[in-house]
């Protein structure tokens, strides 16, 4: 049990870092600029890192 609570600690910490992509959506009002979580401070955001051929 001791594990688990270690694992999810960490998970927890290394779940929040900041990033920047750039948004490769063409029908996106921010396309071709790099976004991430502190782009849209103050909002409730998804992220979604998806790959479609």
């Amino acid at each position: 049990m001791n594990k688990i609570t270690i694992l999810l600690i960490i998970s927890a910490a290394m779940g929040q870092y900041d990033y920047s992509l750039e948004d490769l959506n063409p029908s996106s009002e921010y396309y071709g600029n790099n976004v991430g979580a502190t782009f849209f401070s103050g909002k409730i955001t998804m992220h979604y890192f998806g790959h479609f051929t």
